[in-house]
C-alpha cells in the first residue's frame, strides 16, 4: 500500500517510508553526537561523515566517524557535509554525494535553502 511520504510528499510504501525515516534519525544521531562532542570548539567548521549501506546486507547502515574540518572538504563519495556555526546555533546539511558507480561522475545534491547556502551566493548577510 502506498501512503505519501511527510518529507517529500511522494507516494511511497510504508516499508520505504519506515525505512528512510529510520535512516535519517541514525545520520542525526551521529551528527548531534559529533557536534556535542566538538562543544568546546567556537569557530565555524564543516562536519563530513561517510555512511553507505552494506554491499552483503543492504538492511544495514554503515557510518564512519565524523570529520571536522575549517576548510571545506572535497567532495567524495557517500558523503554527508554539514555546516556548524556554535555560536549562531546552526547545524545544517550543505551536500550529500550519492554513491559512485564505475564510470560515472560524482552525484552533488546541495541544500540550496539552508543558510550558507543563501550567504555564499550573497542573499543573506554573514
Amino acid at each position: 500500500m502506498l501512503k505519501k511520504c511527510p518529507t517529500s510528499g511522494l507516494l511511497l510504501t510504508e516499508d520505504f517510508i519506515e525505512d528512510k525515516t529510520s535512516l535519517k534519525k541514525a545520520i542525526e544521531s551521529v551528527v548531534e553526537k559529533a557536534v556535542n562532542g566538538l562543544s568546546q570548539v567556537e569557530e565555524n567548521y564543516f562536519l563530513e561523515i561517510h555512511a553507505k549501506f552494506d554491499q552483503h546486507n543492504p538492511s544495514l547502515f554503515k557510518v564512519d566517524a565524523p570529520r571536522a574540518y575549517l576548510q571545506l572538504p572535497t567532495f567524495t563519495s557517500n558523503q554527508l557535509v554539514f555546516w556548524v556555526s556554535p555560536k549562531q546555533g546552526i547545524c545544517e546539511l550543505l551536500w550529500m554525494v550519492a554513491p559512485k558507480k564505475p564510470g560515472e561522475k560524482l552525484h552533488v545534491e546541495f541544500n540550496t535553502e539552508g543558510v550558507a547556502y543563501l550567504q555564499a551566493k550573497g542573499a543573506m548577510a554573514s
